[in-house]
């Protein structure tokens, strides 16, 4: 295809190209091992913040919604109580995403097979690309996220003891209100990921602000143990009798 720019507009003698190269992207999102990053791009941006912030939350506020933190935290002790609060989200969000993935890679065949049988044949010309994403980096990251989410919901529902709020004041923010900025922790993510994930499979998130990402990956570790340290200190000095 030959492509001229006139008077602003592009002209080409065969706009097909594009349908051609969509449709050529649709068919590798299904494509081996890049089923992987085709499932998990659908839900690292929309499902895991949420879903993972209201886990978080969950798992802080359990026991003194069942009135028995007491019990665990004589039982235990203060500090190794949170701790192993902790590594349950971080092992359960590892987990969560390793079962999307495997999941993700199983299914794509499957829908391949039902919905594009032979379609490979069609392709006669391969589409030049960026770099295929790698599954192991796609899986990382999309663990990273669960488990920065899952612990922010812990802290934040160990000082309020509450699901309920906290889940509706993240829901509202995750899912209703723009980016606040180029240091907004998901415009940050946004950026992070357009080096991991391809999207080939039609969903993509909004174009991020444009963001130094090295000092904004440091600002969200710095955010969080901020707000880790402030829910801990402000958890040790409210009473466990309850």
């Amino acid at each position: 295809m030959s492509l001229v720019v006139q008077d602003g507009q592009k002209l080409v003698d065969n706009p097909l190209r594009y349908d051609y190269e969509r449709a050529y992207l649709a068919y590798q999102a299904l494509e081996g091992t890049n089923g992987v990053g085709t499932g998990l791009e659908m839900i690292t941006f929309l499902v895991i913040p949420l879903l993972f912030f209201v886990y978080g939350c969950g798992v802080a506020a359990g026991d003194a919604r069942r009135r028995i933190l007491k019990d665990r935290v004589v039982t235990q002790g203060a500090t190794p109580y949170v701790v192993a609060k902790a590594a349950i989200v971080v092992a359960v969000s590892l987990a969560a995403v390793l079962v999307a993935a495997t999941l993700s890679l199983a299914v794509a065949p499957i829908v391949r097979a039902a919905f594009l049988p032979s379609v490979d044949r069609s392709f006669p010309y391969p589409v030049a690309t960026l770099a295929v994403g790698s599954p192991a980096v796609q899986i990382a990251f999309s663990a990273s996220t669960a488990i920065m989410f899952g612990l922010l919901g812990l802290f934040v529902g160990l000082a309020a003891r509450s699901m309920l709020i906290p889940s509706l004041a993240a829901g509202g923010l995750l899912m209703v209100a723009p980016f606040a900025g180029p240091y907004d922790p998901r415009n940050i993510l946004t950026a992070a990921a357009e080096g991991v994930f391809n999207y080939w499979g039609g969903f993509s998130p909004r174009p991020p602000f444009p963001v130094q990402l090295e000092l904004g990956l440091a600002a969200m570790a710095g955010g969080l143990l901020f707000v880790a340290l402030v829910s801990v200190f402000v958890w040790s000095r409210m009473t466990k009798f309850v």
